[in-house]
């Protein structure tokens, strides 16, 4: 959907019901989402369409860290340079009071709290796009044309981004039996200082975020020294200077894109037609990255290069009947489809240059390379069939099989069918009340599913090195390999809605409830590595969703002058269980591979008979009165094996729509909530780790330590002061219960005001229709349960939902748009 210019968009539905997603197969198994583009019309002329937006974007603070004392250690600032970068990300020194203290670039400043750093760094982001589009057709041929471009520059200095699209769209009615359409869209993206995230290595946000109270941001800028190396501000080489990340470290990505699809349709007669479709998604990619000469981690410094082509390619063909036959209306189709998905990329890597500060790979006297190739293929048959009867009871069947390329020949084949029935009752009973507009009543069963993800995976593959052993390249083995009797996965939903409108459609209510069940789903477990490998996919386990969607919409206010109200209300609750995992394999819990905190000390895990998806980790050790049992040598908090702590995914959201009308303006407000969701803050940990966080301070503890009480290991009481820089720097990696938060959040999501000129205006203009607008998103967090930051900073919106560790910083949007017709 990122390649796809929202100017060029129809509309956007979301196909409800497994009987839908059955029938487009395995990439269906979660849903479906159909585009569809704009296209062109019969009218006189060429039509002409302008479009302009223009929006700012405003970097959201939300640490909320202490200033009440500065850099240092043991409660004493520093006393010379090495003190100050050794305690650059360290807020653990004396009482800030105003007095002279030098700073990690051999200043002297005032110990004084800093509480602009985040204003100072990061800048006003702007995004600025423009789209031109031409229509135009009679009966026979019609198209559209757009060019669009977008010019982003980011909340981080020297991060920029340009989007050039073009898309044309066609259709030609031939003899009235032959119907021919073709949409072909092309992307060039250029991306330049894509920022690093979810680390303090050549991560500028860690920097910006973390540094100690008392120094100013803008010290540690341009970020290098006179000699090109690096200005450290810490003494943890990887906490790359934030200022070096944006003005040294280089990396830059060009992808090129064509999206095309070509629809030809036969009508044999006006019952029976064939269809055949060829759709393409190629994508061309050309990236480097560099980490420069001077770098503190990598002083040689080294740079890598990436060349892709990957492409998709799917053929289809269907043949379809309709047919009205009494009271019964009949619609059935049948075709096959198969797709095909290769990849073909290069990487060379080159480090420790010859010649410092040069960056090209034959520089470098550490050179690599590695060749990527897959291919992927599905084949498929499908089949539907929907039934009318008297336009108010209908029945659909669908079925379909696919075979995977991914599999063993013997497991590789999937059927799943459907079945949907509905009802509208409003239709069907003449004598209905007067205040009753529509009811329908749904219900169907569906079967979908998938095959393992990665190509090669069920056979032994190698991979060829830059090294050579006697004339002969080198080659390794995967380090994960597949069982070859892996068998696809399936989904299973069962649904049952009903669906209202009353009082001149005045309200409405959407309810839908369902049931879903996945077996065999394809995951990977770590091994030992005794092993040989390091991961295996297995078929493993049962998970149940059940869940309520529910719709309410209404028009609270329609008046004759032109006012009107309408509002929708849309709720959606999943409660979801790991029903198992692996009971052959003697498995109640699987790890999910790479989802883990950059704390070492917190990760996601499925745990069967919980929630999918928990955050796992230590809490304190008790005693059986419920008593925190303290090492006695210490006195820091015992950790407790891991255990689950929270919900990655909330299972509750909500949002509420508004949309006013008076005349000529127009308003929309959106509102977005999350409810039953828990995070693991690792802002909030580093924060702890360098005094930066507010518990840090609290209870005057700098001052008289923190005072544990509870019981040792051999369970006898125990009391004892610890000074908070000791128990704080033990806490915040052992202790991962005290860093996971509840993520509920009510957002004020989007807000619009528009105005549309009155025909009136335009008539001695060659305008027909002309609108401006106000649009903002994201202006205001009204509610959050977390603190330090956003309930929704994840870093990643796979399986891997609920760690979160220094991405960008949430950003407020807000700007103007301007359309135009001629």
């Amino acid at each position: 959907m990122a390649s796809i210019n929202p100017d060029d968009i129809e509309s956007i539905s979301v196909l409800k019901g497994g009987t839908a997603a059955a029938l487009y197969g395995a990439r269906a198994a979660n849903g479906v989402i159909l585009i569809t583009t704009k296209s062109g019309k019969t009218q006189k002329g060429i039509g002409v369409e302008y479009n302009t937006n223009f929006t700012f974007q405003q970097a959201i603070n939300l640490t909320d860290w202490q200033y009440e004392y500065g850099s240092g250690s043991l409660g004493a600032a520093p006393t010379t340079q090495a003190q100050a970068i050794s305690n650059g990300r360290m807020s653990w020194g004396a009482r800030l009071d105003g007095s002279p203290v030098i700073q990690p670039d051999g200043q002297t400043r005032p110990y004084s709290a800093q509480k602009n750093n985040f204003k100072n760094f990061y800048q006003t982001g702007t995004n600025f796009v423009n789209t031109l589009a031409f229509t135009g057709g009679n009966e026979i041929a019609r198209f559209r044309f757009s060019a669009s471009n977008l010019d982003n520059k980011a909340i981080v200095p020297n991060n920029d981004m340009n989007i050039k699209t073009f898309n044309l769209s066609t259709s030609a009615t031939l003899a009235k039996k032959i119907v021919f359409e073709g949409n072909a869209q092309y992307n060039i993206e250029d991306v330049k200082n894509r920022t690093y995230l979810a680390d303090f290595q050549l991560n500028p946000n860690t920097g910006a975020q973390l540094l100690a109270s008392n120094i100013p941001i803008e010290t540690l800028s341009p970020g290098y020294l006179p000699n090109g190396n690096e200005f450290k501000w810490s003494d943890y080489e990887y906490a790359t200077n934030p200022y070096f990340a944006i003005n040294k470290v280089r990396n830059g990505d060009t992808k090129k894109r064509f999206i095309g699809s070509f629809n030809t349709t036969y009508n044999i007669t006006d019952e029976l037609y064939v269809r055949a479709r060829f759709g393409i998604d190629q994508v061309n990619f050309d990236g480097f990255a560099i980490q420069p000469t001077g770098l503190a981690f990598n002083q040689p410094g080294s740079m890598s290069t990436d060349q892709s082509l990957q492409s998709e390619t799917n053929l289809e063909g269907t043949i379809g009947y309709r047919k009205e036959v009494g009271a019964f209306s009949i619609n059935v189709f049948a075709g096959g489809n198969q797709m095909r998905n290769t990849f073909d990329g290069i990487n060379l890597s080159s480090g420790q240059f010859n010649r410092p500060f040069e960056y090209f790979i034959a520089n470098g006297r550490s050179q690599n390379f590695g060749i990527n190739y897959s291919q992927v293929g599905i084949n498929s048959l499908f089949a539907s069939a929907d039934i009318d009867f008297n336009n108010y009871l209908y029945l659909t069947l669908t079925g379909r099989n696919d075979w995977f390329s991914t599999l063993d020949p013997k497991k590789n084949s999937l059927f799943y069918p459907s079945v949907g029935l509905s009802f509208v009752a409003s239709d069907a009973w003449a004598s209905k009340p007067a205040w009753l507009d529509y009811a329908k009543i749904r219900s169907s069963w569906a079967q979908v599913g998938g095959g393992a993800p990665n190509a090669y995976a069920i056979t032994q593959t190698f991979s060829a090195q830059s090294q050579q052993h006697l004339g002969q390249t080198l080659m390794n083995v995967t380090s994960a390999t597949l069982p070859t009797l892996l068998t696809p996965y399936t989904s299973t939903t069962t649904e049952f809605g009903i669906e209202t409108k009353i009082f001149n459609n005045r309200l409405g209510v959407d309810v839908t409830l369902y049931d879903r069940t996945t077996t065999n789903d394809i995951v990977n477990a770590t091994l030992p590595q005794s092993s040989g490998y390091t991961a295996v996919a297995l078929n493993v386990g049962k998970m149940k969703n059940r869940g309520v969607e529910l719709m309410i919409s209404g028009t609270p206010v329609s008046s004759e002058s032109g006012l009107s109200w309408n509002l929708a209300l849309n709720t959606a609750y999943n409660k979801n269980e790991v029903i198992s995992i692996a009971p052959e394999l003697g498995l109640t819990s699987l790890r999910l591979p790479g989802a883990t905190t950059r704390t070492e000390n917190g990760w996601i895990t499925h745990y069967q008979g919980e929630p999918f998806g928990q955050i796992a980790g230590s809490t304190y050790s008790r005693d059986a009165s419920g008593r925190i049992i303290y090492n006695s040598s210490n006195g820091l908090p015992i950790a407790s094996p891991v255990v689950p702590l929270g919900k990655g995914v909330p299972p509750l959201a909500v949002g509420l729509n508004n949309d006013f009308t008076f005349k000529n303006f127009t308003a929309g407000i959106l509102l977005d909530s999350r409810w039953g969701g828990s995070i693991y803050s690792a802002t909030s940990a580093y924060g702890t780790q360098f005094g930066l966080d507010k518990r840090t301070v609290e209870n005057n503890v700098r001052e008289t330590g923190v005072v544990v009480n509870g019981v040792n290991e051999k369970g006898e009481a125990f009391t004892k002061t610890v000074p908070a820089e000791t128990y704080y720097k033990g806490l915040w990696n052992t202790i991962t219960s005290e860093f996971v938060e509840k993520a509920d959040f009510i957002k004020l999501r989007s807000i619009n005001i528009g105005y549309t000129l009155p025909s009136a205006l335009l008539a001695k203009t060659p305008f027909q229709s002309a609108n401006i607008s106000f649009v903002g998103r994201n202006l205001l967090i009204l509610y959050r349960a977390t603190k330090n930051i956003d309930p929704e900073s994840n870093y990643s919106s796979g399986n891997a939902q609920g760690l979160e560790n220094f991405g960008l910083p949430s950003t407020r949007t807000y700007g103007i748009n301007l359309s135009v017709r001629l």
